[in-house]
C-alpha cells in the first residue's frame, strides 16, 4: 500500500483543524421549537407571576386542560354557548376546517373547507414549518361572533372575510378593497356597532409577499355595511400586522407588532384610529390577542415557545403562563397563537397551542361574545 506523502498529511491535518475550528465558531446546535436541529429539552407548564394583582386573575395552582392534540398547527379560537355549557371552535390551519371541541374532549370538524374552497390547493398556501415538517398553511386563521350571534372567519386562502349565517349559509362581508384582493386574512377584532377590523399579511399567498397576485398592502382593515376601508398600513404600523383586540369600551384598540412590541391606538368615533403610544414590550407579544371584562390584555408569543402575555390595562406586565415544551422526537410544535374567553361564567381561557389546545380556569371572566348574544 502507498504511503500518504508528508504534504498530503500536513494537507489532511489542516483540513481536520479547519473543520473543528469552523465546529467550535459554530458551536453546538441550539435546540429549536421548529425548523432543522435538535429538540428543545422538555419543560413543564408554569406560570411566572411578575405582579401580585396576577392573583385577581389567575390562581397560581391553576391546572392546565389538555383538550385535544395532534392538529399539527392550531389558531383562533371561540366558544359557543349551547344551553347551560358549549363548545370550543378553533382554525386547523394544516386541514383546512373549524375544528369543534368540548370541555368533555371530544373533538369533530364544525366546517369543512374553511380556509380554501378552490380547486387548486398545489399553488396556495404559505409555508411554514411544524417541528421538524415542512408544512402549507391552507386553513382559515380567525374566528368570532357579531352581535346578533353569528360566527365570523378568515378565511385565509380565499382572501375573504366569512360569515356563517344562523340558516347555515355562508355570506362573504369582504375580500379586499376597491376590487383589489385581501393578501389573507389572518385576525378580526369586532366593535360594537359590528364593523370588523382585519388584520391582513401574507399569510394567504403562496411564496408570501413574493407572490405576483398580491394586491393590496399589508394593514389593518374595516369592514362596515358592505365598504371596506384602510385604517392602517402595516409600514405605519411598523411590523407585519397580526394580534388585535379592543378594550372593553371600544375606545382604544391594540396592535401586535413583529419585534415583540405592542401598540394602542385611539378609536375616533368615525371608526378610524388615531395617535398611538408603546402599550408593552417583550415576551408573549406577536399573535392573537384579547382582553377582558377588566381591559387586561392576553396576547400570544406566535411561532413557540407557548407564551401567554398577561398585561394590565396600564401596560404593567403582570405575569405569564406558559405552556409546556416536549422533549424528544420527533418534535412537537408547541406554541401559543391565539387565546379566547368562554365557558358558562367567561372565566375558562381557551388557548391555541399549535399541536395542541389548552384550557386553564380564572378568577376574573373575560369578554365572551356568546354572553353578549344571551343577553
Amino acid at each position: 500500500m502507498k504511503k500518504p506523502s508528508w504534504s498530503n498529511a500536513i494537507l489532511l491535518a489542516i483540513i481536520i483543524v479547519a473543520v473543528a475550528h469552523g465546529q467550535a465558531q459554530r458551536g453546538p446546535a441550539v435546540p429549536q421549537m421548529r425548523g432543522d436541529g435538535p429538540s428543545p429539552p422538555a419543560k413543564p407548564f408554569s406560570i411566572t407571576r411578575s405582579d401580585p394583582a396576577l392573583d385577581n386573575i389567575i390562581s397560581p395552582g391553576a391546572k392546565l386542560v389538555e383538550l385535544g392534540r395532534g392538529f399539527g398547527l392550531t389558531e383562533a379560537g371561540l366558544w359557543i354557548a349551547e344551553g347551560p355549557s358549549g363548545y370550543w371552535i378553533f382554525a386547523g390551519l394544516l386541514d383546512n376546517v373549524l375544528y369543534k371541541v368540548t370541555p368533555q374532549k371530544q373533538v369533530s370538524v364544525f366546517m369543512e373547507r374553511a380556509g380554501y374552497t378552490g380547486n387548486d390547493p398545489e399553488h396556495v398556501g404559505a409555508q411554514t414549518r411544524s417541528g421538524r415538517s415542512h408544512v402549507l398553511l391552507i386553513g382559515p386563521s380567525c374566528t368570532g361572533m357579531d352581535h346578533q350571534g353569528r360566527v365570523i372567519w378568515c378565511a385565509d386562502n380565499d382572501r375573504q372575510v366569512m360569515r356563517l349565517e344562523k340558516d347555515g349559509t355562508h355570506t362573504l362581508l369582504s375580500g379586499g378593497m376597491d376590487g383589489r384582493r385581501f393578501s389573507g386574512p389572518n385576525d378580526i377584532a369586532i366593535a360594537a356597532d359590528d364593523a370588523v377590523y382585519v388584520t391582513d399579511n401574507d399569510f394567504g399567498l403562496r411564496d408570501g409577499g413574493r407572490n405576483p397576485d398580491k394586491q393590496l398592502q399589508n394593514g389593518i382593515y374595516r369592514i362596515t355595511e358592505g365598504k371596506t376601508t384602510l385604517v392602517l398600513s402595516g409600514a405605519d404600523l411598523g411590523g407585519t400586522p397580526n394580534g388585535i383586540a379592543l378594550s372593553p369600551d371600544g375606545k382604544w384598540m391594540y396592535l401586535s407588532t413583529a419585534n415583540r412590541q405592542m401598540r394602542r391606538y385611539a378609536v375616533k368615533s368615525d371608526g378610524t384610529l388615531g395617535s398611538f403610544s408603546v402599550f408593552t414590550e417583550g415576551v408573549g407579544i406577536g399573535d392573537g390577542e384579547k382582553t377582558d371584562m377588566a381591559g387586561n390584555v392576553f396576547s400570544t408569543g406566535g411561532a413557540g415557545p407557548g407564551i401567554i402575555r398577561i398585561t394590565s390595562p396600564e401596560g404593567r406586565l403582570l405575569g405569564t403562563i406558559n405552556l409546556p415544551i416536549y422533549g424528544g422526537e420527533p418534535k412537537r410544535q408547541i406554541c401559543a397563537t391565539n387565546v379566547a374567553f368562554g365557558g358558562p361564567d367567561g372565566r375558562t381561557l381557551f388557548m391555541a397551542g399549535c399541536d395542541s389546545v389548552y384550557t386553564i380556569q380564572l378568577k376574573a371572566p373575560g369578554i365572551v361574545p356568546a354572553h353578549n348574544v344571551n343577553k
